[in-house]
């Protein structure tokens, strides 16, 4: 990688990077970037667009710029993934040196794979950048795809060689699906080319957006499926695991059966089951295995280990990484050789905690996670069930009364109404609360059935919201796992209305049947309530703010007058200085209230016919002594001609007036704001364009679709004032009032463009 990288650096430095060439190539390489760290895991690696936007990266820039997109692309996800990839749900390498190994073949891969297929496009008469694509070219872009991926496949292949001989067999079982990834999507290439050169950066941000969308779509649900192969398998270790202990009371063979299944589920060369004898607090190691073969641990009395916290507390315990740290932490003693990575659960029986079940790894590449957790802590579960079997035979009774009792107590102190159907639709169980919601006795619902028997409508499903058919529909749908439960909102009638969230859940038994229906009824009207005193709570402090702070505004500018008579110098500054922070908080205390009203339809417009002209020169005008201050050029543009506008004047001027002071507030010093009018040739019915224009820094294009929200502000860029986050905001609903819209463009270092497009001619109603 150190030669390909001073090779390139020295070709750079030779003939220079067209300046035009680095937006749309650092763009690439971020598209690179992304695609990468994203891909679908596959034979020990990850597959992607990579390839595509590699080759179109060649097309849109040349040899030169692409090999730098390839050496970004390829490093940048590695390094993503070491700093925050557990933060991305991702696994990442635990060192340094590694990411930076992996990042270098990366790096490599791809530098040869463009290498090879631009040497072969161009000898045969390819030439970059790619702006049109007719019959003779094709083969030649053909045979720029194929040498890549040969070239990429190749080397990639070498590359498992040198890891391990199964890494390379796994990889050669993948080819066809490598191929189907990363070699089919190579056809979009010349597309991806095409649409820059010719179309330019704002179609090729749009294609972009799609391949990103696109790209986390494929990957999510890749990640669905390997979640869901990995819960597939976790269910049959566990089905296989609760055969063995039904078949057999021998302790030795039930550990065996639980060593092999944690195997197949989990790393597990290093595993032993801890067991504790109360009578003689001793721990003894029925089951003990040390890099994947049985040994034989002596017993020993219960101190202050890592399996003594696991009994002690009775809770599972994860430690993925920094073990003795942990140990250190929790106050436990080292027992034997440091682990890397720790999960150890309870096996517990009841309120009794017969011992341990634990695994541990001493390699930093295998780490447990809470998976891992949830899979041993019911494997330990059913090796409770086998080892305290003879017991729990003896007190099945006394425990299938005490869950009846627990269950009928849950039923009775239950604040929500809980209504529990055999598959029949017949009601099994029905708590008072539910009875109180529906107004039927316990006794008349339990027992019934929620089937009609005639023509007409149940009584009791009809007061639950439901007809025959609806429940049927939403039953099958939550057989057939579309969803995990179905919840709705309906409102019962009173006296009192009370509005309620009905949840439909299936019940289902420990192999997965179902066994019946739960509908559970929970009362909204306490929470309705407390959101409508919350709003008007809210209103209320805004007026009550308002009142104290007009009276201070009054108080502040009479102690001023006052002051001044008497020749106070330096008052008089302050005195202002306060008024003007007043003032300031005043405005926005009615921004505030203004805003509340148009986001509640309570904002009256006293709409009236409008010239345009006019109304940009008065809204330009306000801030012209401020546009000279900076040596700003604002311009005012309207075409002739153009129909009046029927809007609330008053709003619209603040509307402009905003828009204005941000431009020339982000503008600098010298720049020119152009605020210009002219009609829609595009709208079908007639519409008015107003667009304010700056030659400012510009928005990053990430922050473009939140900027109209409440509170919103670019980071790191300061204007000349600090605004409140609430200007733009305010904008959209005025705009959208008047049945209007509001959007902005912008690029970074050009500027940006807010437009404003509003109905014109004769208005059909107002407001």
């Amino acid at each position: 990688m150190t030669i390909l990288l001073a090779l390139l650096v020295w070709r750079t430095v030779l003939v220079p990077l067209d300046p035009d060439l680095i937006l749309p190539a650092g763009l690439l390489a971020l598209l690179i970037a992304f695609a990468a760290t994203f891909g679908v895991p596959l034979a020990g690696g990850r597959v992607s667009f990579v390839p595509m936007m590699a080759v179109a990266a060649y097309l849109v820039l040349g040899l030169v710029p692409a090999a730098w997109v390839a050496f970004l692309g390829a490093l940048l996800p590695e390094i993503t993934r070491y700093f925050w990839g557990e933060r991305l749900g991702m696994r990442r390498d635990p060192e340094l040196l590694q990411t930076l190994g992996l990042g270098a073949a990366n790096v490599i891969i791809q530098m040869l794979s463009i290498l090879a297929g631009a040497t072969a496009f161009e000898s045969l008469g390819g030439r970059t950048p790619l702006t049109a694509v007719d019959l003779p070219l094709v083969p030649l872009l053909l045979i720029l795809g194929l040498i890549y991926l040969g070239v990429n496949f190749l080397a990639a292949g070498i590359y498992m060689a040198t890891r391990s001989r199964q890494a390379l067999t796994m990889y050669l079982h993948a080819l066809p699906s490598l191929l189907l990834y990363e070699g089919l999507p190579l056809v979009f290439a010349p597309l991806l080319a095409l649409i820059q050169n010719d179309l330019g950066q704002v179609a090729f941000l749009l294609f972009a957006v799609i391949l990103v969308a696109f790209s986390l779509i494929v990957h999510n649900l890749a990640m669905t499926s390997r979640r869901l192969e990995r819960r597939v398998k976790e269910l049959g270790g566990l089905q296989a695991v609760g055969q063995a202990l039904s078949s057999t009371l021998d302790l030795e063979a039930i550990l065996g059966a639980i060593h092999r299944q944690v195997g197949e589920l989990m790393p597990a060369h290093n595993f032993y089951v801890a067991l504790y004898n109360t009578e003689s607090d001793e721990i003894s190691f029925p089951l003990a295995v040390e890099a994947g073969r049985p040994v034989r641990w002596r017993a020993r009395r219960s101190g202050s280990g890592l399996s003594e916290h696991v009994m002690r507390t009775g809770q599972p315990l994860l430690i993925p990484d920094d073990v003795p740290g942990t140990l250190k932490q929790l106050g436990v003693a080292l027992i034997g050789r440091p682990a890397s990575s720790w999960l150890g659960v309870p096996i517990r029986a009841g309120e009794q905690v017969l011992g341990v079940i634990a695994v541990q790894s001493y390699s930093s590449t295998e780490r447990y996670d809470q998976a891992h957790q949830e899979v041993l802590v019911t494997i330990a579960a059913q090796a409770a069930v086998a080892i305290q079997n003879a017991h729990l035979y003896a007190r099945t009774d006394q425990a299938l009364a005490r869950r009846v009792q627990e269950l009928d107590s849950i039923l009775r102190t239950a604040q929500e109404g809980i209504l529990l159907l055999d598959p029949a639709w017949r009601i099994v169980a029905a708590n008072r609360t539910l009875s109180e919601f529906l107004g039927i006795t316990q006794d008349e619902l339990v027992g019934a059935s929620l089937r009609s028997e005639t023509a007409g409508q149940n009584p009791i499903l009809a007061r639950l919201g439901y007809t025959t058919d609806t429940l049927a529909v939403d039953c099958q749908s939550l057989l057939q796992g579309e969803s995990p439960h179905k919840r709705q909102s309906i409102v019962l009638p009173g006296p009192p209305e009370r509005p309620i969230e009905q949840t439909l859940t299936p019940v289902v038994d420990s192999e997965g049947t179902s066994t019946g229906w739960l509908l559970v009824l929970r009362d909204l009207t306490e929470e309705r309530e407390l959101e409508r005193m919350r709003e008007e709570l809210t209103h209320l402090l805004i007026h009550d703010l308002r009142s104290p702070l007009t009276v201070m505004q009054g108080s502040i500018s009479l102690i001023g007058r006052l002051l001044r008579q008497k020749n106070y110098d330096d008052m008089p500054q302050l005195i202002d200085m306060a008024r003007s922070g007043n003032e300031q908080l005043l405005n926005m205390v009615n921004q505030l209230l203004e805003i509340s009203r148009l986001e509640n339809d309570r904002m009256p417009l006293h709409t009236e016919q409008i010239e345009v002209a006019p109304l940009l020169a008065q809204a330009a005008g306000r801030f012209v002594p401020l546009a000279e201050t900076a040596d700003i050029d604002l311009q005012v543009v309207a075409e002739p001609d153009l129909l009046p506008l029927h809007v609330d004047a008053a709003l619209m001027d603040r509307v402009l007036g905003n828009l204005v002071d941000n431009a020339i507030k982000f503008t600098p010093d010298g720049g020119r704001v152009r605020l210009w009018a002219r009609p829609d040739p595009a709208a079908s019915s007639p519409v008015v364009l107003i667009e304010v224009a700056d030659t400012g820094p510009g928005i990053p294009p990430e922050f473009l679709g939140n900027l109209f929200r409440k509170f919103q502000r670019v980071p790191n860029q300061a204007g000349r004032r600090r605004g409140s986050g609430l200007g733009l905001y305010f904008c959209r609903l005025v705009v959208e009032s008047h049945g209007g819209q509001i959007s902005v463009a912008s690029l970074p270092g050009q500027g940006s463009s807010f437009t404003l497009r509003l109905p014109a001619g004769q208005a059909e109603s107002q407001i």
